[in-house]
């Protein structure tokens, strides 16, 4: 993934806009895909994690998508806190969102949060990664797990899969097979 040019952003708006676009230009229509589905499912919930955080951009996402409580977890926040750190506190102060930065592995108890409605999963790409992930956070989501790359990497999708037919209750509801995809999974009541 590139690192996008952010300096001149001043607000989350500004952020989240170039870096879609920069993020697009350079890996391709639709890369963003999973942005899209954050939004399509987020009118249900209230509380977001994430799982790898990079820039931002899917942060960035979450925090105009209305979340009154976001998450966020990476090994290392050093990139976030070049350009939206600043941006999203001031964002989030206003718009009366709890913001928890977490600088840590997800796949490590530090990483452990509250119960959430949904969670993105977006770090580290290998399927013994995401199990952990998926063992350690999917008993705290409560309604949808979404998950970025799971087309460019075949694994992540079929992980997700045996999460769900190990746990009761979760399916697969969407799969984007376009550029690297996405998948949602939902938690049947």
């Amino acid at each position: 993934m590139i690192n996008a040019k952010l300096g001149h952003v001043k607000t989350v708006e500004e952020f989240y806009n170039e870096i879609r676009w920069q993020q697009e230009e350079a890996h391709g229509q639709d890369y963003c895909e999973q942005h899209d589905a954050i939004r399509k499912y987020a009118s249900e919930c209230k509380t977001y994690r994430e799982l790898g955080t990079h820039q931002g951009g899917t942060a960035a996402n979450a925090m105009l998508t209305g979340f009154k409580y976001i998450e966020l977890v990476d090994i290392s926040m050093e990139k976030y806190q070049k350009f939206l750190k600043p941006l999203a506190e001031k964002y989030c102060k206003d718009n009366k969102i709890v913001l928890k930065v977490k600088e840590v592995d997800s796949g490590s108890l530090d990483s452990i949060g509250p119960h959430v409605d949904m969670m993105l999963i977006d770090s580290y790409h290998k399927a013994f990664h995401m199990k952990r992930e998926l063992d350690m956070h999917g008993k705290s989501v409560k309604k949808y797990i979404v998950a970025h790359d799971t087309w460019a990497v075949p694994e992540l999708h079929t992980c997700l899969e045996e999460f769900c037919f190990n746990n009761p209750g979760w399916r697969v509801l969407e799969r984007g097979k376009t550029n690297v995809g996405y998948t949602v999974l939902k938690k049947d009541d």
